[in-house]
């Protein structure tokens, strides 16, 4: 198979295997090795977890980059192009070479199916390996121990957070999620832990692995005051600092880059170039402070709102939320019943996933008042333009995120990151 345009392998590879979620290694590891790309020539960091993930692997491909390192970065999903998935020193991975990949990776499977998941992760490790970069750093897309990132070995292992979501494929309860998150765990090897309690099968795994386990507010952490944010290793403590987000996640990543040796003094101040797109990302759309965050269950939804009435004490918003069906609607929505002034509730159009407004409406808590629309762009240009100066935050999935920043940059209003 052979395609010129990225457009027209993606659109290929989402109809190509029968289905669109194929937990289980044998296939795209057999893939992997016909292309030589076993055993990785590289130090692999992969980062497992229910909610931050996005978060911890920006802050440990900041930290490589601010230490003189150069690495391949894979994350998923994107918000509104493909190549968002794959990094190369810092940079974005071009479609030319993407199509290479996709074209290596088709010639290379034979008869072998991939969904289209596993073509992104071959892609991602095949640039890697022919730019041999020393580092590579792997966001694990579902669960851990069956993800197709989960072919590599790991040489430190980080899970971020283990929260009830996907429950239909990783299990109904911590217990089962935490098993499966910590499948990407090897013998002997680092595993970093940002969740405050983690279930017993995860340590209970890192205990039969022999694991060496760092875990927060024990091994590592990190605490906000009045002067800032003071995170710490063990006995090495930073001088406060001002971050963007000051959160478990980027306590992790310090930890790994310790693990690396990438430095003897915490780098924290690194942390004030991070600004990650949909991840508590401010902007100003002609004056309105508007919010994007990609928050998508119940735990990333508390945590979101606990973030904002700490930033903005005693303010409220106009709550713009689109989210998926299978989401636990009624105990998301609840987070924000203390911080939305106003509830502007849509969907995602042409996704059959997505739950209506309707469905969301029947789920807000006490009954409260919303005004409904048929899609982002609607509610946002209604929201936008009724002369409030109540700041406004857009959540519920990436794909809300994706379609208000399509919103936003085709106003050709002024769109600034803030902070």
């Amino acid at each position: 198979m052979r395609f010129e345009r990225l457009d027209d392998w993606l659109r290929w590879q989402e109809s190509c295997h029968p289905v669109a979620i194929d937990l289980g290694l044998e296939r795209v590891r057999e893939v992997a090795l016909r292309l030589g790309l076993l055993p990785a020539r590289a130090k692999v960091i992969t980062v497992a977890g229910t909610n931050g993930k996005g978060t911890c692997v920006a802050a440990v491909e900041q930290l490589l980059s601010a230490a003189g390192q150069t690495c391949g970065v894979y994350s998923s999903p994107h918000i509104l192009h493909y190549r968002e998935r794959i990094r190369l020193n810092g940079g974005f991975a071009t479609e030319d070479d993407i199509c290479r990949a996709f074209s290596a990776i088709d010639d290379a499977r034979g008869d072998i199916s991939l969904t289209y998941f596993e073509f992104g992760t071959l892609a991602a490790l095949y640039l890697f390996h022919e730019a041999n970069v020393p580092y590579w750093v792997l966001e694990v897309g579902l669960g851990g121990r069956l993800d197709a990132t989960n072919i590599v070995d790991a040489d430190i292992a980080v899970i971020t957070s283990i929260a009830l979501d996907h429950t239909e494929w990783l299990g109904p309860d911590r217990e089962s999620i935490g098993r499966e998150k910590a499948g990407i765990c090897r013998p002997g090897i680092p595993l970093v832990c940002a969740d405050f309690d983690p279930p017993n099968s995860v340590l209970e795994t890192a205990a039969r692995l022999q694991c060496k386990l760092f875990r927060i507010n024990e091994d590592f952490g990190f605490h906000s005051g009045q002067q800032g944010t003071v995170f710490w290793l063990g006995d090495l403590q930073s001088s406060p600092v001002q971050v963007n987000l000051p959160c478990p996640s980027l306590a992790a990543a310090l930890q790994v880059g310790f693990l690396l040796n990438l430095f003897s003094e915490l780098p924290v101040a690194a942390f004030e170039r991070i600004v990650l797109p949909g991840r508590l990302q401010y902007v100003n759309a002609s004056g309105r402070n508007v919010i994007l965050d990609v928050a998508h269950n119940p735990a990333a939804f508390t945590y979101l709102a606990r973030q904002l009435q700490s930033r903005h004490p005693g303010e409220k918003f106009a709550v713009v939320v689109a989210m998926m069906a299978d989401k636990d609607l009624q105990d998301a929505l609840a987070a924000f019943v203390d911080i939305a002034a106003s509830w502007h509730l849509t969907t995602i159009p042409g996704f059959a996933r997505a739950a209506s407004s309707a469905q969301l409406r029947q789920a807000l808590p006490n009954n409260a008042a919303a005004t409904e629309y048929a899609s982002v762009d609607d509610a946002l240009s209604a929201v936008l333009h009724n002369n409030s100066s109540v700041p406004v935050l857009i959540t519920g999935s990436f794909y809300t995120v994706a379609d208000a920043t399509r919103f936003l940059q085709h106003r050709e209003t002024a769109i600034e990151t803030v902070g």
